[in-house]
């Protein structure tokens, strides 16, 4: 027998079949809803019209001026021009040299980039009509050199066997550069006949344009943004809003890890000036726009028929009686939701723009003039401030400077290649130090290999150890491979600012050795690296080096060798123990 409490489906049964009184939602007693209306205040309106018209001006200056590294505070100078339009703004501060590309990198660094390039030479060279064929006098005269060692330094297996398939074999980009540098005809063995000469100049010419572009990189003599000492780029970039003098703005970046560049990677910093001209002042720009209601999700549907959004649910949060950033969101949201309107404005990415009027029409004709925030004839100059510019300057009432908006010429999904080399800087509590570990390591044919497996064939000074049994008392234990010490060093006696100095090790096992540090973040072993000891927190920092490629707007592509620098993994232990007595 089918059960009284239990049912398999449910069917609607209508009375009638009209459905319109059950879509009208006609309410039954609108005496006592017009009553409560008025008893909370609801006909107290202010007669305000809806806005439908909105009349938008302000002054747009594209950035014209950039410097690459830190600048002191009361800097006043004629920085070189910027144009976003030859190279995007992050090409030109993370760029690093290749090897490949410069002709003074001799030896195995970039042999396998050098190797193709020349292969590339040859491609050019044979889709020239010249009567005689210089394949073999260009090889036989830049062809590839093998070292002297036979095992040369920064050599691993694979690079060594890389080396012997193309030594003799392949012709050497680098080589062939440098000859280029310096004449537009190389010296070939026969030499190049007077009907082929142009030919030849021309597929040396078509090759030289080709690899100036194949990487974007500084030259020797051009500043870079990359400070070794604190692992990170710094560099300012300006742009003049009106013929005024003091009108400059001066974005500066002291601390920006590389990667993702966005507005909050800059501040506005008043004190330095790169020398804007009045030429290079912004136009004045108005736009007329209709506006549109703000929606957020999670309020109420301004229609009757129409689903709310429910990856928001208002009703579910819980907020606690200290929790005032969540109750002023909820009431904003369902109180005043639909006071906002939205007004769409075209800017181009690389400017500074700066408010000067909104002219906002309602439906009764009425003109509203609404000022900027932080205009000097308002009364309350505070406002409300959203994705502001920070600045450790005031104008003269004390109040920040806000009516700036900065949109970056930020590069949209980049590529990233792997990481070449990669050095996690960590604290060791226990052994009172700080380490640069080399975790990676770039070898000759840009690969990445095990930093601590001691791959690469490094020039390592060796001591003489002398003969005799080994003393069972140790002063210091042994520390793995790649781990490079940061000791603390006072570089001025008259401040009490510490910096992490590099050092070397002593590997006692076997034949002692002075092991110091090999990766090219780290610089040349014999310089010095002074990190500033704040850069080294207790979480640590990791920093790597790798190629990235990324297209503007036009379409073109760029390539550069990048440095980041981003959050560690915290503490390390390095197992360094004095005064140890060994087993028998």
């Amino acid at each position: 027998m089918p059960s009284i409490t239990t049912w398999s489906r449910l069917e609607p049964l209508p009375r009638r079949g009209d459905d319109t009184p059950g879509v009208a939602a006609r309410i039954w007693d609108p005496l006592w809803l017009l009553g409560r209306q008025w008893q909370v205040g609801e006909f107290q309106g202010e007669d305000g019209g809806t806005p439908i018209i909105a009349r938008w001006r302000g002054q747009v200056a594209p950035l014209s001026r950039y410097v690459l590294g830190p600048l002191p505070d009361g800097t006043q100078t004629s920085a070189p021009s910027l144009d976003l339009g030859l190279l995007p703004l992050e090409a030109l501060v993370e760029r690093q040299p290749v090897s490949v590309s410069d002709s003074e990198f001799t030896g195995l660094e970039g042999l396998r980039l050098a190797v193709e390039a020349g292969q590339h030479f040859l491609r050019v060279l044979a889709a020239q009509s010249t009567g005689t064929d210089y394949r073999a006098a260009f090889m036989s005269a830049f062809a590839v050199e093998r070292p002297d060692p036979a095992a040369p330094a920064g050599s691993d297996a694979a690079t060594l066997r890389y080396l012997d398939l193309v030594a003799g074999r392949a012709l050497d980009g680098r080589r062939l550069r440098a000859e280029l540098a310096t004449r537009d005809l190389p010296d070939l063995n026969p030499p190049v006949d007077a009907a082929d000469q142009a030919e030849v100049r021309a597929a040396c010419a078509d090759w030289l344009k080709w690899t100036a572009a194949l990487f974007s990189h500084p030259t020797p003599t051009e500043s870079q943004a990359w400070q070794r000492d604190r692992m990170e780029h710094a560099f300012s970039v300006a742009a003049r809003l009106s013929d005024d003098p003091l009108d400059e703005y001066t974005l500066t970046a002291r601390e920006y890890p590389g990667g993702d560049f966005d507005w909050y990677s800059v501040d506005r910093d008043a004190r330095i000036n790169l020398g804007t001209s009045p030429a290079e002042a912004g136009s004045i720009v108005t736009q007329t726009v209709i506006p549109a209601p703000l929606t957020v999700r999670g309020v109420p549907a301004p229609r009757f028929f129409e689903f709310e959004d429910g990856l928001l649910d208002l009703g579910a949060l819980q907020p606690g009686p200290a929790e005032l950033p969540m109750l002023l969101m909820l009431e904003a949201m369902s109180g005043y939701g639909n006071d906002w309107y939205l007004i769409p404005i075209d800017l181009p990415v690389g400017t500074i723009t700066a408010t000067r009027s909104l002219v906002v029409t309602d439906t009764f004709g009425i003109q509203t003039l609404l000022r900027p925030n932080g205009d000097p004839e308002l009364a309350d100059r505070a406002g409300f401030d959203m994705f502001v510019l920070a600045t450790p300057q005031k104008d003269v009432d004390g109040r920040p400077l806000i009516n700036a908006l900065f949109l970056p010429p930020s590069i949209m999904q980049p590529l990233e290649g792997p990481a070449l080399e990669e050095v996690l800087l960590a604290r060791d509590e226990t052994a009172n130090l700080a380490w640069a570990i080399e975790r990676r390591l770039a070898s000759p044919l840009l690969e990445a290999v095990d930093g601590a497996s001691d791959a690469l064939n490094f020039p390592i000074e060796e001591k003489v150890s002398e003969d005799g049994e080994v003393p069972e008392y140790r002063l210091a234990s042994s520390v793995p491979t790649g781990w490079i010490p940061l000791l603390p060093v006072r570089v001025d006696p008259e401040s009490p600012e510490i910096r992490l100095a590099r050092g070397a090790v002593l590997d006692l096992d076997g034949v002692r050795r002075v092991v110091t540090s090999r990766a090219d973040l780290l610089g040349n072993p014999d310089s010095d690296l002074l990190i500033p000891e704040e850069e080294i927190p207790r979480s640590g920092a990791v920093v790597r080096r790798y190629f990235q490629a990324a297209r503007d707007s036009d379409g073109h592509l760029y390539v550069w060798f990048t440095n980041r620098k981003s959050v560690g993994r915290g503490e390390s232990s390095s197992g360094l123990r004095f005064d140890t007595l060994t087993e028998d």
